[in-house]
């Protein structure tokens, strides 16, 4: 028999600041039982590393793609991802709790609508229908099998409603159990991947595979010990959803009281993770998505071929230094990075100082010109 979590009904869900949007967190007092419980020890030898750094940074990039921010009225702030070619993005119950419509933000700050069409009164689950989605590719989703322990994983979301955030981690638990009203947390997996508030409904994804494992969803006090829904348990609810949307959504009255004032996103960081994302893009060899993140006027002076043939010799591009300036409708990036670029055969390594402005063309925000000058 597993062994089970019981954690008093009275323990206070807190949607926290930047996500009601949030992580949960369960802040009482814990029994000292159940707090040897979760010490688990860490393996101190890291030089064995199972999967290859680029196949790593190749999984992120291409799952970050379809892990979206989502934001409410009020400005508070939770994670979901694509979970078919419906547009149909997994969530949280709690971020979306008490919403008819909320504001997807996609990973190329394009900002698209979407409806809830289900969500359960008590397990920690929903499901938000975005039109602007529709078509798109979805990440994989493990359905077959659960996760075991110390399998390696990756958390990605908007902590503190930063975009595109990945942290690594285990499987350090299994089969967790435990209630926070209104919800039931069954047989879900404890996370050594550092979570925060604004994690909420991102995805677990098995570090070796890209598979989506989890829904990250809850995090212990102030210890990066979190814990996430497994995928497999919520699909079939996920899957009748998605063919049959619900007529009308249940009210959970006891989380709009109890939220913290959320933290908005700036300007300014919206345009840091813009070139950042710009970057990854180029260092991916996605010179599709790169393209597609400059503005009109930049695009009528440079063809796609012409963009992406200005990259032919670059290798890699590092991003040494970054700030963002807002100026009036525009925040003004300036950036020095470091190229590794190819010269005749030969490898050279520059550094430039790069300036974007970056505001908003039709309602997605974009690099809208680019300069660079060679650092001596």
């Amino acid at each position: 028999m597993n062994r089970k979590w019981v954690i008093s009904l009275t323990l206070t869900i807190f949607i926290l600041a930047a996500g009601g949007a949030g992580s949960l967190y369960i802040v009482n007092t814990v029994p000292k039982k159940l707090e040897a419980a979760v010490v688990l020890d860490q393996p101190t030898d890291t030089n064995e590393n199972t999967e290859p750094i680029s196949q790593t940074k190749d999984i992120i990039f291409q799952a970050q793609k379809k892990v979206v921010q989502i934001k409410l009225k009020n400005g508070t702030i939770g994670s979901g991802f694509l979970y078919n070619d419906k547009g149909d993005v997994i969530t949280n119950a709690h971020v979306a709790a008490n919403q008819n419509k909320v504001t997807v933000i996609t990973v190329d700050s394009k900002k698209l609508s979407g409806e809830v069409i289900g969500i359960s009164p008590d397990t920690d689950i929903a499901v938000v229908r975005v039109p602007g989605l529709k078509d798109e590719k979805p990440l994989p989703i493990r359905s077959s099998s659960k996760a075991e322990l110390l399998d390696e994983v990756l958390a990605l979301g908007s902590p503190l409603g930063l975009q595109n955030t990945v942290t690594s981690g285990e499987i350090s638990g299994l089969n967790r159990n435990f209630d926070l009203d209104p919800f039931q947390y069954k047989n879900v997996y404890q996370i050594s991947a550092p979570i925060a508030p604004g994690n909420s409904g991102g995805p677990l994804i098995d570090k070796k595979t890209g598979e989506v494992i989890g829904v990250n969803s809850a995090k212990l006090g102030k210890e990066n010990i979190g814990f996430s829904i497994p995928i497999v348990d919520v699909l079939s609810l996920v899957k009748n959803w998605s063919k049959s949307p619900m007529e009308s959504l249940p009210k959970f009255p006891n989380i709009d009281s109890k939220e913290e004032k959320p933290q908005e996103t700036s300007k300014a960081e919206e345009a840091t993770y813009l070139v950042q994302y710009f970057y990854n893009s180029i260092n991916q060899g996605d010179f599709v998505t790169a393209y597609s993140l400059i503005g009109s006027d930049w695009q009528s002076t440079k063809t796609y071929e012409q963009f992406r043939t200005g990259y032919n010799n670059t290798l890699s591009v590092s991003i040494d230094n970054i700030i963002a300036d807002p100026k009036d409708n525009l925040v003004e990036v300036t950036a020095i990075i470091t190229a590794e670029e190819t010269d005749h055969g030969e490898v050279n390594t520059k550094k430039y100082q790069v300036k974007y402005p970056v505001g908003y063309e039709n309602n997605q925000m974009k690099i809208l010109l680019g300069s660079g000058e060679v650092l001596k």
